[in-house]
């Protein structure tokens, strides 16, 4: 009679393992994003630093803006 109990017992064992490692790797997963993603780059900058962009046409003022988003499209700038 005992052996169907430690049937179910290594199984319970081994399904708190999985879940357990499951948690961990999910953290660990969650850790790593965290530290490899960049900066917020449209946060308020801090300090004496002016955050500046540029507004108006661009470069070329007689481009129409789907002149313009070809160019993106193109380029990738």
């Amino acid at each position: 009679m005992k052996e169907p109990l430690d049937k179910w017992w290594e199984r319970l064992q081994f399904t708190l393992l999985f879940l357990a490692l499951t948690v961990f790797v999910h953290g660990f997963f969650g850790w790593f994003n965290g530290w490899i993603s960049p900066a917020d780059p449209y946060k308020v900058p801090g300090g004496r630093a002016a955050k500046v962009f540029q507004t108006g046409e661009g470069s070329d003022p007689s481009g129409s803006p789907g002149d313009r988003l070809r160019l993106f499209y193109w380029l990738g700038e």
